[in-house]
């Protein structure tokens, strides 16, 4: 790799492919360069971000998302981990939605704020509710008191604090998958799970401590898995 550094950017977030060889803190510098020289084409965007090429410390990872962020007004909402279970939700998530798009005919008003398409490129705020007659995708947290409800299957890519509910056509095959799984409340298909106590984990760090959960229905009740990581 003769680069420094690549950015890659999609509507799923940014990935930068970086060089293995070249010292940290020379890296680090080019990588700043790169976001300021892009940042009118980012125009003001928030992305989760993730990382190639190279093993970076949980440290490094900061860093680099620390100057990102004080030198540009790019924000980075989350560190997701570049594997096969992240990107395979996301093709899956994506698929669906072409799907849905061309078999639907006409949409329902909601009496919430409804969103158009599978991936929502935010975070919820507190109070905050969000409603769709779709699978979601949601790049950011949901906090306390925030809550989003799904027709279909809900995916977080961040902190679920607050509520999800999955499966609200009836759906008992519907899902609830986050990267930092302690919702206040939860329900798939009608029935609500146990109270999940939050563990405590680093700033940026999604999917490594706390580990990612989905939460599923069995016989009639809701079982917790880890996503096993790659």
């Amino acid at each position: 790799m003769n680069q420094a550094v690549i950015i890659k950017s999609s509507r799923n977030g940014i990935n930068l492919i970086l060089n293995p060889k070249l010292p940290f803190s020379a890296l680090l510098d080019e990588i700043v360069r790169k976001f300021q020289a892009s940042e009118k084409f980012f125009a003001n965007a928030a992305f989760a971000i993730s990382f190639d090429g190279r093993a970076l410390s949980d440290e490094e990872e900061c860093r680099i998302v620390e100057e990102i962020m004080e030198h540009t007004k790019i924000q980075i909402l989350c560190i997701v981990e570049n594997d096969e279970i992240r990107d395979a939700i996301l093709q899956k998530k994506m698929e669906e939605q072409q799907r849905l798009t061309r078999e639907a005919t006409a949409e329902e008003a909601l009496p919430a704020r409804k969103t158009e398409g599978a991936v929502y490129h935010a975070g919820l705020a507190e109070g905050e509710r969000l409603e769709t007659d779709e699978s979601i995708v949601i790049l950011g947290d949901v906090p306390a008191g925030a809550s989003v409800v799904s027709a279909s299957d809900v995916v977080i890519l961040g902190a679920l604090h607050g509520s999800a509910y999955a499966g609200m056509d009836g759906s008992p095959d519907a899902f609830i998958a986050a990267l930092d799984f302690a919702p206040e409340q939860y329900n798939i298909g009608g029935i609500y799970g146990a109270p999940v106590e939050p563990e405590k984990n680093g700033l940026f760090k999604r999917n490594k401590t706390p580990q990612a959960k989905i939460a599923t229905v069995c016989d009639g009740i809701i079982n917790i898995s880890v996503l096993p990581v790659s």
